[in-house]
């Protein structure tokens, strides 16, 4: 009996005791395969959510900074006329022969090609690079090497390739030199390329004034986009012989014919708009900028336009000639 009594008493004691002791502590529950695939997916979903606007942002900032770009040069432009009273000529050279008469028919010249951009570039904060460039000299030559290499940032789109080289070529297989790339072409109205009088406001040897703008200068387009992945081109200008050509990376570009559409030398650095806006099908002498919005534009009174598919093929032409009297109105 007194046994049985110390077995209970030692039995009810551990008892109690085990319920005093604390619980083993667990560890937090394991994500189940379910679950991850869960969370996977959401995630995805957010991603796939967010991307689109944040590429839209990237694109935004990016043709922002194209618009700076136009801007700080109708600054150039506007401080240039102030100094010498006109606008600088399209491209500096010397016409030895009379132009043949076709659209795409180039003038003889020897030289030596310096263009208007070369000519802003002590107003836009480049004067030690305009004082290595050799204007009497032709831009190929051996002296203007390290100028026309120069990479002027203002120059360069941002919604455009790289900063880099590009081949001033006279055939597709030829390249007679290397060059700053641009991504921006001057305007020289709606004529053939070598027709005169030209109706923009740059061309060879050209002098025109504000003054010369009667249609108003806010509504004459004087430089626009003109990416390098569909016409390689570089700032420093014209070289006589010169030919143009899609890039590589243009849609256009046909590989077993590399001179598809091959246009004259003037189109390394201004542009004629003949029927149609700016589009991706147009010819290597044609406008289009890098930005889904459409191609932006600096017109002559310093502010600046964007041209899409939208816009009126009229409108644009109008836009493009500095005293052809069209009615235009647009915002």
């Amino acid at each position: 009996m007194a046994f049985a009594q110390s077995t209970a008493t030692r039995f009810l004691w551990t008892s109690a005791a085990r319920s005093r002791m604390p619980s083993p502590v667990r560890g937090p529950a394991a994500f189940t395969l379910i679950e991850l695939l869960v969370v996977i997916a959401v995630i995805g979903v957010l991603v796939g959510l967010l991307l689109p606007a944040v590429q839209q942002a990237r694109g935004a900032a990016r043709r922002m900074s194209s618009l700076n770009n136009l801007k700080q040069m109708g600054i150039a432009l506007h401080t240039y006329h102030d100094g010498r009273r006109r606008l600088p000529a399209g491209f500096t050279s010397t016409v030895t022969g009379s132009w043949p008469g076709g659209s795409n028919d180039p003038v003889p010249e020897s030289g030596p090609g310096w263009s208007f951009f070369s000519e802003m570039l002590p107003f836009m904060e480049e004067v030690t690079l305009s004082e290595q460039i050799n204007f009497d000299s032709l831009i190929t030559d051996a002296t203007n090497q390290s100028a026309r290499e120069t990479i002027v940032s203002a120059f360069v789109d941002p919604g455009d390739t790289p900063p880099r080289l590009i081949d001033i070529k006279d055939s597709p297989t030829n390249t007679l030199a290397q060059a700053a790339v641009c991504s921006y072409a001057g305007c020289l109205g709606t004529l053939a390329y070598e027709q005169q009088p030209f109706t923009g406001v740059f061309h060879r040897n050209s002098r025109v004034r504000l003054d010369d703008i009667t249609d108003g200068t806010s509504k004459t387009i004087g430089i626009g986009e003109r990416m390098s992945r569909h016409t390689e081109t570089s700032w420093a200008g014209v070289t006589p012989g010169q030919k143009m050509y899609y890039s590589t990376q243009s849609p256009n570009y046909d590989p077993g014919n590399p001179g598809f559409k091959e246009r004259p030398a003037i189109v390394s650095i201004l542009v004629h708009v003949r029927s149609s806006t700016p589009s991706l099908t147009g010819s290597p002498g044609g406008f289009i900028g890098p930005h889904q919005a459409g191609t932006q534009f600096l017109n002559l009174d310093g502010s600046c336009r964007l041209i899409n598919d939208s816009t009126s093929p009229d409108i644009f032409r109008a836009l493009c000639t500095r005293s052809g009297g069209e009615p235009v109105s647009v915002d």
